[in-house]
């Protein structure tokens, strides 16, 4: 089975990525590492990015909060931002999942991945398998 080179990056790779003393800080680092050595698209969205912002502000520095924003803008990850009919369809998903637990962030997230042809997602949480995207592990 080939998979795309396609990735979407959540808030907890992200924070844990830029706070050193995160337990999974390694792993993170890991993760980009290996972005960068294959040539992946990375791609995340503006509310991952805002959230990530306000968590570092709060939780470690304003300043390295501004920093993280910097980096993100020198980077190469590709920020998709949601349209209206990207709305119409979180709230359309939101509604329709069994699961209680679909934030809808996440339901927005799996449709600008399925919008975007991502089928992976890089995270530490508990990811919804909707429209069959699957967690990114690090090949062994």
């Amino acid at each position: 089975m080939v998979t795309s080179h396609k990735v979407f990056i959540e808030s907890s790779v992200f924070y844990a990525f830029v706070n050193r003393a995160h337990a999974k800080h390694p792993q993170a680092s890991a993760y980009f590492r290996y972005f960068a050595q294959e040539k992946y698209q990375v791609f995340t969205s503006y509310p991952v990015i805002e959230e990530v912002y306000g968590e570092i502000y709060e939780k470690i520095s304003p300043s390295l909060a501004k920093d993280f924003l910097r980096g993100i803008n020198l980077s190469n990850v590709n920020i998709l931002y949601p349209t209206e009919s990207d709305f119409k369809s979180t709230l359309k998903t939101l509604i329709n999942y069994q699961n209680t637990e679909l934030t809808f962030r996440d339901s927005q997230t799996a449709v600008l991945s399925n919008r975007n042809s991502i089928s992976q997602i890089c995270t530490f949480e508990y990811l919804h398998p909707l429209f069959g995207l699957t967690n990114f592990n690090l090949p062994l």
